[in-house]
């Protein structure tokens, strides 16, 4: 028996608006609302709302056959907070059947696992749970890390939080000769279970549905292929990828696909908590290079180049600062500048970039990001000055008001 786990990534950023030189200290926000509301709408009326109402039809047809896991942003549950609540909604009525599970993942889907600052990590790891806990009434088993990454020092920081597994990118340079279709360990912490994502079958599933290519045929082929001593198959994919302008051919795709698969003995839908708890690893497996799945990057994508490896060391040099500071503004700031998005408009490989005449894009190159990004945290560097002072001007108040000895007062 196959067990097929199908997980949807759902993130939404805050996006930056233009930021120069001279708004550094002006009071400036960092954020452009009108882009961040467009966007929002756009995905809940095109994408979001009408895909989550046919998967909820989809799992009442399957009565129980069909399960499904949603890996969802903390920034994309506070945009639909503000701009779409009626998105939570639906979620949680997806959450309701019982055949929808919610991963973990780090908050603001943030970039800290390559930063080095291990205590911010945990914090963040923290925080999301909590979030998923909250929206859906769920303890999330499986971590999933921004962008799938993971290296043998976030395994060890993942180690020591309460998740059992954590899902990452079936690649070859960490697996080599493995498969990708069973449940590993952690070759340095060895109660961490990995689950990996089928690279072949995930990405040709969204070429599928974007009618790029692979005909039902090919794609069941894929699966078919598969050994009967392999026990997984972890198909991960952006949500987006069944939603826009064709949706409902693309809706027609899916449910052949979920139609053809439930009606093979060969294969059964789970979800991931089924699959840590079913399963035992069958070897040790680590890297100490980072392995990664971002849409349209390479699988080697990171460290990165040298623009976001210097802006990402930038912005964590703070955060003892911030830690010490009780400013919820600065606090949510913190949060939303560790946006992977931002890092990712840095590379010369970002869709924005590769089309001459596409509207609405952030920026013309990987430089104006960066520049945009490095004015926004001089920026952010002063309000962290001014909160110091402002602090030590409460404190030398606080201390200078009892300066009289008790006998001067009789």
């Amino acid at each position: 028996m196959k067990n097929i786990c199908i997980y949807f990534q759902v993130h939404d950023p805050f996006n930056l608006q233009t930021f120069r030189f001279f708004d550094i200290g002006e009071s400036k926000s960092y954020y452009n609302y009108e882009l961040i509301e467009k966007e929002i709408k756009e995905a809940t009326t095109y994408y979001y709302i009408p895909t989550n109402e046919y998967l909820l039809k989809l799992l009442q047809h399957c009565k129980g056959n069909l399960k499904l896991s949603f890996n969802i942003s903390t920034t994309a549950l506070e945009l639909f907070l503000v701009y779409s609540p009626r998105l939570i909604s639906s979620f949680r009525q997806l959450a309701d059947t019982g055949q929808v599970e919610f991963t973990g993942n780090v908050a603001s889907n943030s970039i800290v696992s390559l930063s080095g600052d291990d205590q911010t990590f945990l914090q963040n790891i923290k925080r999301s749970q909590q979030r998923i806990e909250y929206y859906f009434g769920q303890k999330p088993l499986l971590f999933v890390n921004t962008d799938l990454l993971f290296t043998n020092q976030i395994a060890k920081n993942v180690a020591k939080t309460e998740y059992p597994a954590i899902l990452t990118n079936g690649i070859n340079r960490i697996l080599q000769w493995r498969s990708p279709n069973y449940l590993y360990s952690s070759e340095k912490q060895p109660q961490l279970n990995i689950l990996f994502r089928n690279e072949k079958i995930s990405n040709d599933l969204t070429a599928f549905l974007n009618f790029e290519s692979h005909s039902l045929e090919e794609l069941t082929n894929d699966f078919n292929v598969i050994t009967p001593e392999e026990p997984l198959v972890n198909i991960y994919l952006n949500y987006k990828a069944l939603g826009g302008i064709k949706r409902q051919n693309k809706y027609r795709l899916f449910g052949e696909l979920v139609s053809k698969l439930v009606k093979n003995n060969a294969f059964r839908f789970e979800l991931p908590s089924e699959i840590i708890t079913s399963y035992g690893p069958i070897a040790e497996i680590g890297t100490d290079e980072p392995v990664c799945w971002t849409e349209g990057f390479h699988p080697s994508y990171y460290p990165g180049n040298e623009l976001q490896k210097e802006a990402i060391k930038q912005l964590f040099k703070l955060a003892n600062k911030v830690e010490s500071t009780k400013n919820d503004n600065i606090q949510i700031d913190w949060q939303y500048l560790q946006t992977s998005d931002h890092f990712h408009l840095m590379d010369h490989n970002h869709p924005d970039y590769q089309h001459e005449n596409q509207e609405n894009r952030m920026y013309k190159s990987k430089y104006d990001a960066y520049i945009n990004f490095m004015n926004i945290l001089a920026d952010f560097k002063t309000k962290l000055k001014r909160e110091a002072k402002s602090k030590k001007k409460v404190l030398t108040h606080f201390h200078s008001t009892p300066s009289h000895s008790i006998t001067e007062f009789k």
